[in-house]
């Protein structure tokens, strides 16, 4: 199993970064992938997201993304869910330790208050190497009651301004991790 998890520095008037995604309207994840079997990274980055499924070959279930290895043509899957809501400003007070304990999260090296998890891979011959969020559609709450939507720059900011509180809004040091969890 592997989580991807984000951090980042979320200025004061901002409760909550999250991403947009629903089953009315998916968000799309963008990753590269590198093929347990083999070895071999994949050649494009994949999209997939966490609503809809695929019939895995033989009736064998359903997964959110399935493709050949280019390389040695084994089948391989992934199972993607979301996992925690999104990066609090409080992420601390947030932060469901039962349900990160079920899932073995507790052990990682992963500061348990700085990180949200948004979601749980369970990948069957592929490991993740790498997230493009860039094209995710990330949002935030903010604390005047409105949301924004985010894009960040390539740096991994985003800087904007809420009209409603009369403040200028910012995110600083976006990064992310995948993580393996038992």
């Amino acid at each position: 199993m592997q989580y991807l998890f984000i951090a980042a520095e979320l200025s004061e008037n901002i409760n909550k970064l999250y991403l947009k995604d629903s089953e009315a309207e998916p968000a799309d994840y963008r990753f590269q992938l590198k093929c347990t079997n083999c070895g071999e990274d994949a050649q494009k980055v994949v999209t997939f997201n966490a609503h809809e499924k695929q019939e895995l070959a033989g009736g064998k279930g359903e997964a959110s993304f399935v493709m050949k290895c280019k390389f040695c043509e084994s089948s391989n899957s992934i199972v993607a869910s979301v996992f925690e809501e999104g990066l609090f400003c409080q992420q601390s007070e947030n932060v469901d330790i039962t349900k990160r304990k079920k899932a073995n999260l507790n052990g990682n090296k992963i500061d348990i208050n700085d990180w949200a998890a948004l979601l749980q891979l369970d990948c069957r011959g592929w490991e993740i190497t790498g997230y493009e969020f860039d094209q995710s559609p990330f949002a935030v709450e903010l604390s005047s009651g409105s949301t924004m939507d985010v894009q960040f720059d390539e740096d991994g900011t985003w800087y904007d301004y809420d009209d409603e509180a009369g403040e200028e809004v910012s995110i600083t040091d976006f990064k992310f991790k995948v993580i393996k969890a038992k």
